[in-house]
């Protein structure tokens, strides 16, 4: 890649793959991560186990309803910003966007965000949001979109995504609140 990440003070590729020389053939990727405010390179070092038609006894292991009973801890939310104080009958923007692609599951790709206040808390009226659901995809997972937040009574809210779609049902809503004081 030519887009450059710091890393430590230095400058890196973002992500480099390294091919057997004068094939297709990927034998390692080298990427840079962004993991919980620290970045760090990490490398990926691939065996090959096929080349050219791919042997199906390779997938036999693989169990078909995977999307389903699987879950990848690499999907997840993020925001710009998590927790916001919000003045009455005023408004604020979240930016939200996903940490990485969702899964083509059933040849959809579609993920839809929709919003509910946590019950934790004794205001589930306190403010309303638009709009009602955001939807991501492969091509604008990584794409902000807005939320704008109203406040209408006073009253600590949380709310919490209500996720379908590629693979983002299996995560834990409640890892990904938004705050509103």
């Amino acid at each position: 890649s030519s887009t450059l990440c710091q890393l430590c003070h230095e400058k890196y590729p973002c992500e480099e793959i390294y091919f057997q020389r004068n094939t297709d053939i990927p034998i390692r990727r080298t990427q840079v991560l962004d993991i919980s405010c620290s970045s760090e390179r990490e490398t990926t070092t691939y065996k090959v186990i096929s080349i050219g038609k791919l042997d199906d006894r390779l997938f036999d292991t693989i169990p078909k309803n995977w999307a389903y009973d699987c879950q990848d801890v690499t999907l997840g939310i993020r925001y710009n910003s998590q927790l916001s104080t919000i003045g009455l009958k005023k408004s604020a923007i979240v930016e939200i966007w996903l940490s990485t692609p969702p899964h083509r599951i059933h040849d959809n790709d579609t993920v839809i965000i929709e919003w509910q206040p946590s019950s934790v808390f004794n205001c589930m009226d306190c403010a309303t949001w638009t709009p009602e659901r955001l939807v991501f995809n492969s091509t604008n997972f990584d794409k902000r979109q807005e939320l704008v937040i109203t406040r209408v009574k006073v009253g600590e809210v949380v709310l919490l995504p209500i996720l379908h779609g590629g693979g983002y049902d299996k995560i834990l809503s409640a890892g990904y609140p938004i705050y509103i004081e």
